[in-house]
């Protein structure tokens, strides 16, 4: 056998073999994560709910009535009724709609530009790789809330831009997380056969660089979608965030900076506030599951 087919035959067995390993043995590991599952259940259950919210729910979520301003939970308001009357269970459902969508497009944005600057600074290197990583620096460089609270300031606190920015400010990370992974598999046998029996540039990085760094990404992104998430609960707790009457989680707990409805009116408050907090650890469970089911360094298991 040449030179030139053995080194096809290695790129060809080790692509072969990611597929192999992924459908053998991926839901294994992740349910051998008991946290993990749990977490996923909980997720599907907020989607459920937020999905089918319609039904759920018989309320509109901005319905007023002024004849039950604040009042407390009960068999027709299971989550009693907020200052303008409107049912809080209706509004905790729907405002699950927007917090969550904020959290994943925001998160699928910053995946998008952080995996392909990333693949193109680590592969290409030189100044290309100079260029992006100061930029990635300057960009690093700005306090997130500030710069969060700046933009949404300057282009307003639409649902639409409030994703965008949160997306367009947390793809640093990843950036200098899938340039790290690059470097490192760039040098790997399989990359060299690849690079040897012709494939350009771009081959490359999405045929045979990204399989090896989505692993990392996967993890990096589900953290940041419960990033995206406090990040907009922080702006709306603020009243710099998606304005009322469109619910979110964020703009529900703003009427917590009362002491009054801090200490008497709880059921204004708790509810999204619990509803964010198990958010945001079921995520990090299930991040935390699928580093443990993508680990590369596993896939001989």
């Amino acid at each position: 056998m040449s030179q030139l087919d053995a080194s096809a035959s290695a790129v060809t067995d080790f692509e072969d073999l990611l597929p192999r390993r992924s459908q053998r043995s991926l839901l294994r590991r992740f349910s051998r994560h008991r946290l993990a599952a749990v977490g996923l259940g909980i997720l599907l259950i907020f989607g459920f709910l937020a999905t089918f919210a319609p039904i759920v729910s018989v309320y509109d979520p901005n319905f007023t009535n002024l004849d039950i301003l604040r009042e407390s939970p009960s068999l027709s308001h299971p989550l009693g009724t907020d200052a303008a009357g409107r049912d809080v269970w209706a509004r905790m459902l729907y405002a699950g709609r927007v917090s969550l969508a904020v959290g994943l497009l925001a998160a699928a944005i910053s995946m998008v530009i952080g995996t392909v600057l990333g693949l193109v600074s680590g592969y290409v290197g030189g100044w290309v790789d100079n260029l992006i990583q100061r930029f990635t620096e300057i960009i690093m460089m700005f306090p997130t809330l500030f710069a969060l609270i700046l933009l949404v300031a300057v282009v307003g606190s639409s649902v639409i831009n409030v994703i965008v920015i949160i997306g367009a400010l947390g793809w640093t990370g990843k950036t200098r997380l899938v340039r790290g992974q690059v470097l490192s598999l760039k040098e790997m046998e399989y990359v060299t056969a690849a690079r040897a029996i012709g494939a350009g540039g771009t081959h490359l990085m999405v045929k045979h660089l990204l399989p090896g760094v989505i692993p990392y990404v996967v993890v990096a992104t589900m953290l940041t979608i419960s990033g995206a998430i406090l990040s907009e609960a922080t702006l709306s707790f603020l009243g710099l965030g998606v304005k009322i009457p469109t619910a979110t989680w964020g703009n529900m707990i703003n009427s917590a900076q009362s002491l009054n409805v801090l200490k008497n009116e709880p059921w204004l408050w708790l509810p999204p506030g619990i509803a964010i907090s198990m958010t945001v650890l079921a995520v990090n469970f299930v991040g935390d599951g699928l580093r443990d089911a993508l680990d590369p360094h596993s896939i001989l298991d």
